[in-house]
């Protein structure tokens, strides 16, 4: 048998990289430790902003509600004056949203009435598929009533331009649109199947 034969020139290598590997270990620890996002508390955060007028009363349990096809309601939550704040995302799909991110939607719906929205989270560009998320887009959902969307329980939901309305779509981002509608549909889906609706 063979000794195997180690320079204290290896060695010394071998345990500097060691020492340097543990110490850059623990300065990435230190700074996740200071950077680390608490995603609860930024999205109550979120809410605040869209939703001042009153507090989150409760979460809504969401472990038994079956999502539809390319949509996932995420969190419902209501408010103290019994709104409904839902946040929707929409996977990338075909026909659904543009980008591999997909879109997040907060969806206010109180008595029965889309009173606000907002694109929670998205990576649209600026120029074409954020216009999607901007107010003057947004805005033509406020008021709509949850009749006016065609929404059944156990029904996939893969058409966005099905239903009694259909939104006007913005130029050159079409599937941007088209995903901001289906988290639309999807939140109004949950808020009547979960206060009874349905």
């Amino acid at each position: 048998m063979k000794k195997l034969n180690v320079s204290k020139e290896s060695v010394r290598i071998v345990v500097c990289l060691g020492v340097i590997a543990l110490v850059a270990s623990l300065l990435l620890a230190v700074v996740n430790l200071f950077t680390q996002v608490d995603e609860a508390a930024e999205l109550r955060k979120a809410i605040g902003e869209v939703y001042a007028e009153a507090e989150i009363e409760r979460e809504v349990d969401l472990k038994d509600f079956e999502n539809t096809d390319g949509t996932e309601v995420l969190n419902v939550f209501v408010a103290d004056d019994g709104a409904y704040i839902i946040l929707t995302h929409v996977a990338k799909a075909d026909k659904v949203g543009y980008n591999a991110g997909g879109v997040s939607m907060l969806v206010i719906i109180k008595d029965d009435e889309i009173i606000k929205l907002s694109g929670y989270s998205h990576s649209e560009t600026p120029g074409l598929g954020a216009n999607a998320f901007k107010d003057k887009h947004l805005d033509q959902y406020i008021g709509l009533t949850t009749d006016r969307f065609d929404v059944y329980e156990g029904e996939q939901i893969v058409a966005p331009d099905g239903g009694y309305f259909t939104p006007v779509k913005v130029t050159s981002a079409t599937y941007t649109t088209n995903a901001v509608f289906l988290a639309v549909k999807a939140s109004v889906r949950a808020y009547v199947i979960l206060t009874g609706g349905m």
